[in-house]
């Protein structure tokens, strides 16, 4: 089901008053996920260590930055954002992790950033990129008002960035929902583990 105007249109707002909130504190969101000095920021590390989870929906994120030869010329990083396992209670999954111990979550999307610190594009990827439990998109797509994430981070000392990115799941949910359909369509052709197919759907992140 696709987000009604009237609550897109309280995504967006929401989503522009707490930008406004957070640079009149002198601390955008990446600012506030990445180590204070720029050396100590770590290609693959998971920002924060292990990562952020909300203590009520248990749906996580975590932040990191590949190699620069493994993203775009102005990519910083990306997040990865995740609806915990047990949100899908009774869906056969269409592929399950390799590792035995693999954490349970279910991926829904990643959000790019450039080296400015603005988020540029939506994603969906290959199910090895983090080796969960890949669900359909319907399935996914009927559970994104579960995907709260406000109170993620701030366990870890990182405030506002988990009420960030829950405005701006719900501003953009049509393109998240259009997207996650794309990825299955993509899935129906390739093996959900061939690394040569990584990021499977994309679209932009924009304000209208």
């Amino acid at each position: 089901m696709l987000a009604d105007a009237p609550s897109r249109e309280a995504g967006r707002a929401a989503l522009l008053a707490l930008s406004a909130e957070m640079a009149a504190e002198g601390a955008m969101l990446i600012e506030r996920v990445l180590p204070a000095e720029p050396s100590g920021f770590r290609q693959w590390d998971h920002y924060p260590n292990g990562d952020a989870i909300d203590p009520n929906s248990t749906a996580r994120w975590f932040y990191h930055a590949h190699p620069p030869e493994q993203r775009g010329s102005n990519e910083h990083g990306h997040f990865h954002i995740f609806l915990p396992l047990s949100a899908l209670v009774g869906v056969e999954p269409l592929h399950r992790p390799e590792k035995d111990d693999a954490v349970e979550v279910v991926h829904v999307v990643g959000l790019n950033f450039d080296c400015d610190g603005l988020p540029t594009t939506w994603m969906a990827v290959n199910q090895w990129v983090t080796d969960e439990y890949l669900m359909p998109a319907e399935a996914i797509i009927a559970r994104l008002d579960r995907l709260v994430l406000d109170d993620a981070g701030i366990d870890k000392g990182i405030d506002k960035v988990g009420r960030w990115l829950t405005h701006a799941l719900r501003y953009s949910r049509p393109d998240i929902e259009a997207i996650l359909r794309e990825r299955d369509a993509k899935l129906a052709t390739i093996d959900p583990r061939d690394r040569a197919y990584e990021i499977l759907s994309t679209r932009n992140f924009a304000l209208d």
